[in-house]
């Protein structure tokens, strides 16, 4: 599998509005309960590691303090997410095992740090872009990821644009460039099982 692939019109136009309908403020809990806590209710809440808005949809790693799981998700939300990992999986010809799902935002000004997403080279990013940074306002908007390889590979985060990366690249991501408009990614994070090594070992 490629280090980087890029995804035209990964969704089609009904599937942009249907994600689109998670941008909201509102909690996505499907018992919409409040926790008072955004992050646990699924609600946008700013992470400053990251320097962006963040609303967690699913997190299945064992290592939390709370549970995010697909059935306590209202309805939409997971079908949207299983019909994209079967996509994907198609695709690329891989049967991944889906860890974590959440949405970026980025305003004007909120450039990133460069980071990793992960130290293994089995682990993915998929990001697919939702917001409304087109071929048409790219010029004036701005917005690109750029993944430190040697070629420092620049994308424009066209909407229904994905691009699907192994999550030890170096990257960066840049903010809209002028006031007014949102950069939105739904991003994925996945592990391909079938590289990995059928036993662990443990150092005592």
């Amino acid at each position: 599998m490629k280090d980087i692939t890029i995804f035209e019109n990964f969704i089609n136009d009904e599937e942009l509005e249907e994600a689109r309908q998670f941008i909201g403020e509102e909690s996505l809990n499907l018992d919409n309960k409040d926790l008072r806590n955004p992050c646990q209710n699924r609600q946008w809440y700013f992470f400053p590691g990251d320097n962006t808005y963040k609303k967690i949809l699913v997190d299945f790693r064992p290592i939390r303090t709370w549970a995010f799981d697909m059935e306590d998700v209202i309805p939409s939300v997971k079908n949207f997410i299983l019909k994209i990992k079967n996509r994907l999986d198609k695709y690329t010809n891989t049967n991944f095992k889906l860890e974590r799902v959440y949405l970026n935002e980025r305003v004007y000004s909120q450039n990133g740090q460069i980071h990793t997403d992960a130290d293994r080279p089995n682990y993915y990013t998929l990001l697919i872009y939702i917001g409304d940074i087109t071929p048409e306002n790219y010029d004036k908007a701005g917005g690109d990821l750029e993944l430190k390889t040697k070629e420092n590979t620049r994308i424009e985060p066209f909407t229904k644009r994905a691009v699907l990366f192994r999550g030890y690249i170096p990257h960066q991501v840049y903010a809209p460039l002028v006031p007014g408009l949102t950069r939105i990614s739904m991003a994925f994070k996945f592990v391909d099982t079938s590289n990995e090594l059928p036993f662990t070992v443990n150092y005592i």
